[in-house]
């Protein structure tokens, strides 16, 4: 019988090209984003219209910054942050 070892899932993406990951990188990031507020907007029995107006911004934002087709600025997540009470941060360091 043949046994092969199981790589990490992600190990492949070393070799599409420094693009590919980085794209995947990025959408890493903007999901991470978009799963923190639909479930702080589930938790508290929010509507999309709801957070908008707890946001100040449109529904339509709120619902491309769900659906992570959106990139936000770090002013405008530091924002967001503030008005849901959660804690923003960015970890910006050089590859060891």
């Amino acid at each position: 019988m043949d046994t092969k070892m199981l790589m990490d899932p992600l190990s492949w993406i070393n070799d599409v090209g420094i693009k590919t990951r980085e794209s995947f990188e990025l959408d890493d990031i903007l999901y991470n984003i978009s799963v923190k507020l639909v479930e702080y907007r589930h938790e508290n029995n929010l509507k999309q219209k709801d957070l908008a107006r707890i946001l100040d911004v449109s529904q339509a934002m709120v619902s491309k910054l769900e659906s992570g087709d959106y990139n936000p600025t770090i002013e405008l997540l530091w924002k967001i942050s503030k008005k849901i009470d959660f804690e923003f941060s960015i970890n910006f360091r050089k590859i060891q």
